[in-house]
């Protein structure tokens, strides 16, 4: 066998090229995955239904404290708190999806009168149940940074309902 001189051979190494071709794979490899995973996701937002929840909510507490005056005085922190939630998740979906901010900034439907004020409470209380089992439904599979706002919204609803029982 005849020894060779690294040092006396010109250029780099042959473990320099093969870890310098190792890196590159590496570097291919994960620059490939990060761009399928950056592919913009497609139709409405997960969020976009307790949105739409919210403002229904707080535009119906709205009608009805206006439509009852004994309500008004029990009606406007349930408002206040449904706009709250929305404002939150709209603020959420324009973050991660700027491409649905026009179907977040949508003006809400106007809210039906109610026929009575016992009407309207049972429908906000309805409402209201079934907006806290939406968040909870939608808690349970999405992002973690997602899940404590939605867990907040459905406890909050939850609240609501109890207080206008």
């Amino acid at each position: 066998m005849v020894a060779v001189d690294e040092e006396a051979r010109p250029g780099p190494s042959r473990r320099t090229v093969l870890q310098g071709a190792g890196l590159l794979v590496a570097l291919t490899g994960v620059a490939g995955l990060s761009a399928a995973g950056c592919a913009a996701p497609e139709g409405p937002d997960e969020l976009e239904g307790p949105l739409a929840a919210a403002r229904a909510d707080a535009a119906a507490a709205g009608a009805a404290g206006a439509a009852f005056p004994e309500l008004a005085d029990r009606l406007p922190p349930l408002a206040d708190a449904r706009r709250a939630h929305a404002d939150a998740l709209a603020a959420e979906i324009r973050r991660a999806r700027p491409d649905r901010a026009p179907a977040v900034d949508a003006p809400p439907p106007a809210a039906p009168a109610p026929a009575s004020a016992a009407a309207a409470l049972a429908a906000l209380r309805g409402s209201l149940g079934t907006a806290r089992d939406g968040a909870g439904a939608v808690a349970l599979t999405t992002a973690s940074y997602r899940c404590g706002l939605l867990t907040s919204i459905a406890a909050s609803c939850a609240g609501l309902a109890v207080v206008l029982a």
